[in-house]
């Protein structure tokens, strides 16, 4: 085992990443249970989310607004499509591009555990006040913009 010496910001900056990584796998664990009782991973419940919030988008759209890679999203969309909770097809107007949007059974799916999931986000995150909400939002996206 390496006992190595770290300074004060070395140490800062690994003791915010350890926590903010078991902060965010708690978060998931809890916000997304039931969405995996029905066989969904957290990737495809945001790819279903997106379309049924939103509508439909190109596979490339998609990725961007899950922030996914390319590779991961195929697999994603593949499995949803194999499921029947999306539909994919060609764009009219250029048929190398793909549009996806939610099948009548995504929606379903969604309308059934979306209260459920809008209830687990209000715990998860209660135990901050509005306050408190705020300031994590602007910190989290000054953290993100880098």
């Amino acid at each position: 085992m390496m006992n190595k010496e770290y300074d004060r910001d070395e140490w800062r900056n690994l003791k915010l990443l350890v926590t903010f990584s078991r902060c965010y796998a708690s978060v998931n664990r809890r916000i997304y249970p039931d969405m995996k009782k029905q066989g969904v991973t957290e990737a495809q419940f945001s790819v279903l989310e997106l379309l049924y919030h939103r509508g439909e988008f190109t596979i490339k759209e998609v990725i961007e607004k899950t922030f996914s890679s390319g590779g991961t999203m195929t697999v994603i969309i593949n499995n949803l499509e194999k499921e029947g909770l999306i539909i994919k097809k060609r764009d009219d107007k250029d048929r190398r591009v793909f549009i996806i949007k939610i099948s009548p059974k995504g929606t379903a799916l969604m309308e059934e555990v979306f209260d459920k999931h809008l209830e687990n986000l209000k715990k998860a995150f209660g135990v901050l006040t509005e306050a408190e909400q705020m300031i994590m939002i602007e910190l989290l996206k000054k953290l993100g913009k880098g």
